[in-house]
């Protein structure tokens, strides 16, 4: 399995998780059904769920080259690491989807927040000194980055894929059905 496909499946888990998250916390049939069997355990979930979101968006995409620790240089699986090794197989059309990815990135503050509020336990921002970042993710903004991100990396890889003459890729084109997740979750809370 390549980087490329590596980064696919986790984008694919990325977007279950969206659309999970979206249909069970983001209307009333999905909040009142988790609620039920237990609030405590309805915001654990949520806030796992989200935090899970917000980190994995900001690891995927918006992070750069690497990041160095006790004198070792670790190089991120992201984003800009797989456009930058595989530069040569970007066309036309893939610089055209790069150049959306890049404004859609522009409309969130995923990598702040991110920061301040749930990896680096900022002390202003927790304890109220400084007004915590908003993250402005929006499900049907996230969900076109990280389809467009998708789309971009699979064009990638498939580019790569027909070079090394392979005829069959261990990741599909992403027709996959990923809505519902969280609606089955619920139909089935709503039985017990």
């Amino acid at each position: 399995m390549l980087d490329l496909d590596r980064f696919i499946v986790e984008l694919d888990r990325l977007i279950t998780t969206v659309h999970f998250y979206d249909e069970v916390y983001c209307n009333n049939e999905g909040v009142n059904a988790i609620s039920s069997l237990s609030l405590e355990a309805a915001k654990i979930i949520q806030l796992s769920v989200h935090n899970d979101i917000v980190l994995s968006t900001a690891r995927l995409l918006f992070d750069g080259k690497g990041f160095e620790s006790s004198g070792t240089t670790y190089e991120n699986l992201s984003l800009y690491n797989l456009v930058c090794n595989y530069e040569e197989h970007i066309d036309q059309e893939l610089h055209e989807q790069r150049n959306k990815i890049s404004q859609l990135k522009q409309k969130i503050n995923v990598k702040e927040y991110r920061n301040l509020v749930i990896a680096h336990n900022n002390k202003a921002t927790i304890t109220g000194q400084n007004p915590a970042p908003k993250h402005q993710i929006g499900t049907e903004i996230l969900l076109d980055l990280l389809r467009e991100s998708r789309s971009l990396l699979f064009g990638i890889r498939l580019k790569v894929a027909k070079e090394n003459g392979e005829t069959s890729l261990p990741v599909t084109d992403g027709n996959v059905h990923r809505c519902g997740v969280g609606r089955k979750f619920v139909q089935r809370i709503k039985k017990i």
